[in-house]
């Protein structure tokens, strides 16, 4: 071969020596050995047939309505000693009870104008403890916290009244607050407000003259009088 060949060929092969390292191919290294007592891996997924239905909590018993955690501390005014024919049981422990709906007599209102005709006595008051209310879920109630037994139908109202938008704060608006319950303004026997008569205005003051008023302002009751002609008050 020639010479010139000879040394292409040579510079060829350091070329690519110098472009191309020469790289060492060392066996896998092989996987440590596991012991005979070690706990197997955990599966990735389990079987669908392995999937057990969540068991059912038993019931519990219900408890009486606590309240609004987070509505302004109050104390209601107590009821039960203006109420006239109370306690019940002065007349109820010595008559058999009769839980048949029925038209009442005196002292008991005839009918309840209250629920549509739904309601009956005993859907709030105890047939055994006639001196107490009681829940839905049979809880017994005091007659000074009848909200609590307004309040499982009328939420919204009650909520409002535990706030403070509903109902009527006596002695002061500073300071401890104490309100009416639900049945100091609504007869739980007819709960509907019915429509008043305005109260007459107050004397002028000594030395003072009365305003001036137009004449449909100065006839007594004028206002409620035409809401009675529009058919709007009964």
């Amino acid at each position: 071969m020639p010479t010139h060949r000879l040394a292409l060929l040579a510079l060829c092969v350091s070329l690519g020596s110098l472009a191309f390292p020469a790289l060492s191919v060392e066996p896998p290294a092989a996987a440590p050995l596991q012991a005979a007592d070690a706990a197997p891996a955990p599966p990735t997924h389990r079987s669908l047939r392995d999937n057990v239905p969540r068991e059912i909590p038993e019931p519990t018993e219900p408890g009486v309505f606590a309240g609004y955690p987070t509505a302004p501390p109050f104390s209601v005014v107590p009821q039960v000693d203006t109420l006239t024919f109370y306690r019940c049981t002065a007349c109820h422990s010595a008559l058999k009870s009769n839980p048949q709906p029925r038209k009442l007599n005196a002292p008991h209102p005839a009918a309840l104008k209250h629920g549509g005709g739904r309601f009956w006595c005993l859907q709030c008051h105890q047939e055994q403890d006639r001196d107490h209310l009681h829940t839905l879920s049979g809880q017994s109630v005091d007659f000074n916290d009848a909200y609590l037994v307004c309040g499982q139908c009328h939420a919204n109202r009650q909520k409002d009244w535990y706030f403070g938008g509903h109902g009527k704060r006596v002695a002061n608006w500073r300071g401890e607050r104490v309100i009416w319950n639900c049945t100091h303004c609504h007869d739980p026997h007819d709960p509907s407000v019915k429509p008043r008569a305005p109260s007459k205005p107050p004397p002028v003051r000594a030395g003072l003259k009365a305003m001036p008023h137009s004449a449909s302002a100065d006839a007594p009751g004028a206002v409620y009088q035409k809401a009675q002609e529009r058919g709007l008050q009964p």
